[in-house]
């Protein structure tokens, strides 16, 4: 099957994230910390959401930002491409569990994006 594109994403969706074998929408919005049925709706040229090919191509929300900080978190440190919780940690010379507590925006710290921003000491 040809992996279908998005034509364009409406604001506030405008990463892209492609689709990987045994991925949902359920999971893939959970990872990005927004609902399914949202997902779903910024996403109109998935057909039947029911049925995901690896390739396909969704909008995602990009950019995920902190609203507050917790206290002697106040700097704000952009990912880049390939880091983790456990790298940026080990940069900082704190503890992963540490970061991932100062960082709630991040649902699943499992999956950083690009230019995710992070409170960070």
């Amino acid at each position: 099957m040809t992996p279908r594109y998005p034509t364009d994403c409406p604001a506030g969706f405008l990463s892209q994230y492609f689709v990987i074998e045994g991925d949902t929408m359920s999971k893939i919005a959970k990872t990005f910390g927004t609902t399914e049925e949202k997902l779903i709706q910024v996403n109109p040229h998935i057909q039947d959401p029911n049925i995901l090919f690896p390739g396909d191509v969704l909008c995602a929300p990009g950019f995920r930002k902190p609203v507050d900080c917790p206290p002697n978190y106040q700097v704000l440190y952009e990912v880049d491409y390939g880091e983790t919780m456990s790298s940026i940690a080990k940069r900082f010379n704190i503890g992963v569990e540490e970061l991932i507590a100062a960082n709630p925006h991040i649902p699943n710290p499992d999956y950083l994006f690009p230019f995710d921003v992070l409170c960070v000491p």
